[in-house]
């Protein structure tokens, strides 16, 4: 009885399915993985609608310079959940913004250090911000929305 294939052909008819298989199943995975990425981006820049409502109401409630602190730690903290960072506990605010600069664009980079600077002057200075500081920091939180929104649609 003759033999229909060669054992070399075998084997590299093996090698051939198993990498196809390979190929596929990484394909997959790295289709699903960056789903679950443009989900967390697009609840990012759903979040930030939310923070501008909710620093009008820290304002009413608590006072500028509380509501200054509090939305900034929460849009940092939102930006690195949403970017899937793992960062240590004992990270300063400042720490954070340099961990999350190999995952934003130069103009959120921009609009956070600037946010960020007053910031630092009302969580370590005691500062208590003005009427028109506070209006340009609210300007900012609506000008990261819409281009976190943009760079979301953009992909």
């Amino acid at each position: 009885m003759a033999q229909l294939i060669d054992l070399e052909t075998a084997f590299w008819i093996t090698i051939d399915v198993a990498l196809a298989i390979l190929i596929i199943y990484t394909l997959f995975r790295y289709v699903k993985l960056k789903k679950k990425v443009d989900e967390a981006k697009h609840a990012a820049s759903n979040e930030l609608s939310d923070f501008t409502k909710k620093f009008e109401e820290y304002i009413l409630n608590y006072g500028r310079r509380w509501a200054v602190i509090t939305i900034f730690n929460e849009l940092i903290n939102t930006l690195v959940v949403s970017n899937r960072l793992v960062l240590q506990k004992n990270l300063t605010t400042r720490e954070i913004l340099t961990a999350l600069d190999s995952n934003l664009s130069r103009n959120i980079k921009t609009i956070l250090n600037e946010m960020y600077n007053l910031y630092e002057a009302a969580r370590f200075g005691g500062y208590e911000p003005s009427e028109m500081e506070i209006n340009q920091f609210n300007k900012k939180l609506e000008l990261l929305k819409e281009i976190i929104t943009d760079e979301y649609s953009q992909r």
